[in-house]
């Protein structure tokens, strides 16, 4: 069994790299968590992880995850790949060499809530502290304590994530209060799998990797080809063959991909 309960799957797209936003540097270790929201409402997670892949080289800030209402994307390897550093906080605040002993860009991985405009807060909510409460468990933090925000470093600056916990009615150690019940629920005992972990991976093996790399081949080359058209109706069948395929590992009690 996996020990925590994987409620939502994790979209990877990686930004290009290196580049300025993903420099591709391994972070040596995760000691603790920034929460952020976007300050940008409206924008949603697929909004701003295009954005940075179209800006990847004008400026360096970024961050690992974008979380709204629709899903959880995965920019910078954190949660999906071994973890690289995202230029999420200014170097030259010390308050989280304070706190950690470590700079935030090195040792931590940086969350960004999505609100505002369309986008349904609370489902969004419900998907930022899951995924916090995850990379909580996935690194050994304590979830009460290893979560900070990005106002509380870099207070002059920055007031993230409260924008977005405002419009919850919610405070900051609401917010922290969640996190730790969202973490203990998804690491009780989960209920016994439905499908046995073989035989899913062996339809995941067998049928849907090849016809996934089928696809995102034609994909690549619609791509060169200049053809957005087809290649975007490629991305959404490889879209859902990786959703299939973690539906059979959610029934079989295995981590999502």
């Amino acid at each position: 069994m996996n020990g925590f309960k994987m409620k939502f799957p994790i979209t990877t797209r990686y930004l290009t790299g290196p580049s300025k936003r993903r420099p591709c540097i391994p972070m040596p270790g995760v000691r603790f968590m920034v929460a952020h929201d976007t300050g940008n409402p409206g924008s949603t997670a697929a909004g701003n992880v295009s954005y940075y892949e179209r800006s990847r080289n004008d400026m360096s800030a970024s961050a690992h995850l974008f979380v709204d209402d629709r899903g959880i994307i995965e920019c910078i390897p954190f949660l999906t790949g071994t973890p690289e550093k995202a230029y999420h906080v200014v170097y030259n605040v010390t308050t989280d060499s304070k706190m950690y002993g470590c700079n935030s860009n090195d040792a931590a991985g940086g969350v960004e809530l999505c609100y505002g405009g369309r986008i349904n807060l609370q489902e969004a909510y419900k998907r930022y502290i899951w995924v916090l409460a995850y990379a909580c468990y996935r690194y050994g933090l304590n979830p009460a304590t290893d979560i900070t925000g990005h106002h509380i470093l870099d207070p002059a600056r920055r007031t993230d994530p409260v924008n977005a916990l405002r419009l919850l009615g919610k405070k900051f150690e609401q917010f922290i209060a969640d996190v730790v019940t969202e973490y203990q629920e998804c690491t009780n005992e989960e209920d016994e799998p439905i499908l046995e972990a073989g035989l899913a991976n062996t339809i995941i093996d067998t049928w849907m990797g090849p016809a996934w790399k089928e696809v995102d081949a034609k994909r690549r080359e619609a791509d060169r080809a200049g053809n957005g058209t087809a290649a975007g109706a490629h991305q959404k069948q490889a879209d859902y063959i990786h959703w299939l395929a973690n539906e059979l590992r959610k029934a079989s009690g295995q981590v999502l991909q």
